[in-house]
């Protein structure tokens, strides 16, 4: 990697030689003729003492590399080859994944010899550096250097925005085929931002055309292409790996509806969740940390680094005037006994969205219980399936809501199919009251009747709320037992 393409503050990767060959996260600070100078994000000067100066070095142009950026819904298979982090050295070593676990979590054998259980948040696939790009590349990469918009192939719900703003913003310069990140200031919509590549400029480089990468049109036909402001675009912002756990009143960026939507930390779950509220709106939702990152604001053509909320300035705007931090680090969570009728959620690969009815047999430690399915058998099909399951996965059966009338394009239902109820999304309203229901975990549409769809719930602090969306017209009764 040429040392003529850092700037100085470009987050690296260096490799060294400790017990195997490790990757830690550095910051390139200059170079020399033969040299790259660095400071190190996770070493310090003294091993011992953990208030001593980050560490820097002179290290070898052949031994750094960018790092990565993350990916987000990245399952792994068993025998895939990849990076973990290890905490005790503070940087990313090699091994090959040899189970899957629980809630998102993996058996990885590493190079030394050694076994260990990893978050999927502290995994990544291995890639290589090689020419100037990723092999194999990310998605994105493929987009930037082919330059083909039209052989992207995004997911999408086919929502449809339309971007206003009339505030003017520096000039900025932008060239075709430039990944960029639009903002909407659409009512419902604001604090978000999607991703677009330039397509040309139009009038007196104030406004563009730009095309979108995760949304399409109405008859999601083709990506959605628009003509926007120049005050509603920023560049991509800058990669930060954050492989530490989100503190409380951290301001993040959430992966939701195909945009990153600005918003804080106030609560952190345990299993790497967390309690996010929105901060242009008054929502608040749960997010794995892998659909996180770092928020980042472009002032003066400059990303900088966001601070914490103000607790005291956020008091006064919440909804119920308190903020208040569990100092245990870990949120409400539900009180489950023996013979409790529940749902119980599955993060396998090719289940994850689908919920299944159990009820409590026993409780485990490390916060764990015993549950059995009342429609899942086992393999023999002799009786009901029992499982370990975290408290995090378990869930208290939503209340019954009959839906009086029919559901809408694009709202959110749960939907019976495969013994189980599977978050999904209206993509078409039949006749004979059936309905097409889109699975965007598995990228599957399948055609339902009403009786087969609930109106879709989150349990969020201890309550059940209506997914976001209109307000349908419901008749509510009390919900004894699944």
């Amino acid at each position: 990697m040429s040392s003529e393409l850092l700037n100085k503050g470009a987050k690296i990767e260096v490799r060294m030689q400790n017990d195997g060959v490790i990757w830690y996260t550095a910051t390139f600070l200059r170079s020399s003729t033969t040299k790259i100078f660095v400071q190190f994000d996770t070493l310090r000067e003294s091993a011992e003492d953990p208030e001593s100066p980050l560490r820097r070095d002179y290290v070898s142009p052949g031994d750094i590399r960018p790092a990565q950026p993350p990916e987000i819904h990245r399952y792994l298979k068993v025998g895939e080859s990849v990076e973990g982090f290890c905490r005790e050295r503070m940087g990313w070593r090699r091994g090959k994944v040899v189970e899957i676990l629980e809630c998102s979590r993996y058996t990885v054998s590493f190079d030394e010899g050694s076994l260990a259980e990893m978050e999927q948040w502290e995994l990544r696939a291995v890639r290589e550096w090689i020419d100037g790009s990723w092999a194999p590349p990310f998605r994105l990469q493929q987009v930037l250097h082919q330059n083909k918009s039209s052989d992207s192939q995004v997911k999408s719900r086919g929502l449809v925005l339309k971007i206003k703003c009339s505030r003017k913003a520096p000039e900025a310069k932008f060239n075709e085929g430039m990944l960029v990140e639009v903002k909407s200031d659409e009512e419902g919509f604001r604090g978000s931002w999607f991703t677009a590549v330039i397509g040309k400029t139009l009038g007196n480089n104030s406004k563009f055309l730009v095309e979108y990468r995760t949304l399409k049109t109405e008859d999601k036909t083709e990506l959605l292409k628009e003509e926007v402001d120049v005050s509603c675009i920023r560049p991509c912002p800058p990669v930060i790996q954050q492989v530490k756990p989100y503190d409380f009143l951290e301001r993040v960026d959430a992966w939701y509806n195909d945009g990153w939507w600005e918003g804080y930390i106030v609560q952190v779950f345990n299993a790497c969740k967390y309690m996010v509220r929105f901060t242009n709106m008054e929502e608040e939702m749960v997010f794995e940390h892998c659909k996180l990152r770092l928020h980042q604001d472009w002032v003066d053509d400059k990303w900088l680094a966001a601070s914490k909320v103000n607790l005291a300035d956020e008091n006064l705007k919440s909804r119920n005037g308190k903020l208040k931090r569990k100092h245990s680090g870990n949120a409400w969570e539900p009180t489950f006994w023996n013979g409790m009728t529940v749902e119980v959620k599955s993060d396998e690969e090719g289940y994850q969205g689908s919920w299944y009815t159990a009820v409590i047999i026993g409780s485990l430690c490390n916060n764990m219980f015993l549950v059995e399915y009342k429609t899942l058998k086992t393999e023999d099909e002799t009786e009901l399936l029992r499982e370990k399951a975290f408290a995090s996965y378990i869930r208290p059966c939503p209340p019954e809501i009959t839906r009086v009338d029919r559901y809408k394009m694009l709202e959110k239902v749960d939907a019976w199919y495969n013994e189980g109820w599977w978050v999904g999304l209206i993509s078409k309203v039949l006749d004979d009251l059936k309905y097409s229901v889109y699975f965007w975990t598995t990228n599957e549409e399948i055609i339902l009747e009403h009786r087969s769809l609930r109106p879709h719930q989150e349990w969020v602090n201890g309550k059940w709320i209506v997914s976001f969306g209109e307000e349908p017209k419901l008749v509510v009764q009390e919900r004894r037992e699944c």
